[in-house]
């Protein structure tokens, strides 16, 4: 794969983050694809902690929401997440490292800014930004993760199927919302569930914020 060095072993990785998912990352991973031991790869990364740390940080690289600086607060709010979402599914476990683990690097920093200065422009003061801020990333790593593991290989076979078969052993006189309602829930889409969190938040922060 040409010259060993850190931006190499860095690219690398973030290949293998694409098939396997950030938890594949590994020092035998990527001296594989240079065909060297692990040990070679220490001379230019201290450990896997930073390996990891910077994949994250070049995939934040990718993360780049649509909306522009002066778009309505709303929409910036709405594609960020939507941005994460698109670029974090892409290597599953990034999210569930970030919710584990906090900021990787400078681009985290980068995306905190987007979102932050999008709800401070909606007029709420420090406090309700910090705390507006907190709600939109924990439901966008939080779901992110949720769908990442909901499409591991031993849970992907029939799994909603069988929750929706589960039903026919559900009372409809005991339960009748549940049993009303659930063919639908248990078939919602990942997509759905996510644009819907995020349309009811952005209506929750609208509330918060004067005029």
């Amino acid at each position: 794969m040409g010259t060993l060095n850190q931006d190499a072993i860095v690219q690398a990785a973030l290949e293998i983050s694409r098939t396997e998912g950030l938890p594949g990352v590994t020092m035998r991973a990527v001296g594989a694809r240079f065909g060297v031991t692990p040990m070679a790869l220490y001379r230019h990364i201290t450990d896997r902690p930073t390996l990891v740390r910077l994949v994250t940080d070049r995939i934040g690289t990718a993360i780049r929401p649509s909306a522009a600086p002066d778009a309505p607060w709303e929409d910036r709010v709405r594609a960020w997440a939507q941005a994460q979402r698109a670029v974090l599914r892409a290597h599953p476990g990034t999210a569930a490292w970030l919710i584990e683990n906090g900021p990787s690097g400078p681009q985290a920093y980068r995306l905190l800014e987007y979102l932050a200065s999008a709800l401070a422009d909606a007029g709420l003061d420090d406090a309700r930004t910090a705390r507006g801020t907190a709600l939109v990333m924990s439901w966008t790593f939080s779901r992110i993760s949720i769908e990442d593991a909901a499409e591991l290989p031993a849970r992907r076979p029939g799994r909603s199927q069988a929750f929706v078969d589960g039903l026919q052993t559900v009372d409809e006189a005991d339960h009748p919302t549940a049993a009303r309602i659930g063919p639908e829930f248990f078939t919602l889409s990942g997509e759905v569930v996510f644009e819907t969190g995020l349309d009811w938040i952005v209506a929750g922060i609208r509330t918060e914020a004067p005029g």
